[in-house]
């Protein structure tokens, strides 16, 4: 289960609450905004009991088009950034890139952005890309996710793993999931479990 949010502190609340996933957009908006909804997902997620606060599991969105060299994707992308609602008439191109996580240009390029993700967020666990943004036509598209898959996935997924400290979880798989329930459920049935504290106790305002 992941809880996602743009830019509302009581989804990473609930996440925190009930030990699940916080998945940050991460997408249009600039870093220090989704820091700070990763940041009180954090503490919260430790005054919970779940674990340590860099233990939590984080989930971010990007958003990338790639080509060989820098120099084609941004001549290839340009129309469509400068004539989607959602980019155009507004900064340009290379503003944007600068503010958001918006990577265009080749292979390393965003493997190296996305390696600086984790200075700014901490360790994390899943890594999503927007590619099919812009009206990009689904050929385009369909490129994208080979050279995703050829060329920045594999390095990302094992320098990242590398960067990882040995205490911090990796990606929660659903077999996971399942088998810790139903560890907890034997454990509350054996008396082993449960506590004195209620949701009242814990749940708090959060400002929107």
């Amino acid at each position: 289960m992941w809880h996602g949010s743009i830019r509302t502190p009581q989804v990473a609340e609930l996440a925190a609450y009930f030990g699940d996933g916080f998945f940050a957009n991460h997408i249009f908006w600039p870093k220090e905004h989704f820091a700070r909804l990763i940041g009180l997902y954090r503490e919260r997620y430790e005054h919970y009991g779940h674990g340590r606060a860099d233990q939590a599991i984080v989930g971010l969105g990007g958003q990338v088009f790639l080509r060989k060299n820098s120099q084609d994707a941004v001549r290839e992308f340009r129309p469509y950034f400068d004539n989607a609602p959602v980019y155009g008439h507004g900064p340009s191109l290379e503003e944007v890139s600068d503010a958001t996580p918006l990577t265009v240009g080749s292979p390393q390029e965003v493997i190296d952005k996305t390696l600086t993700f984790r200075e700014t967020f901490g360790d994390y666990q899943r890594q999503m890309f927007l590619i099919d943004h812009a009206g990009l036509p689904l050929a385009t598209v369909l490129e994208q996710l080979d050279l995703l898959g050829e060329h920045v996935i594999p390095v990302l997924r094992r320098e990242l793993d590398a960067l990882r400290p040995a205490d911090v979880p990796g990606g929660p798989t659903h077999a996971e999931r399942v088998a810790a329930r139903r560890a907890a459920e034997a454990a509350d049935a054996d008396g082993e479990g449960g506590s004195d504290r209620t949701t009242a106790d814990d749940l708090v305002a959060v400002a929107p």
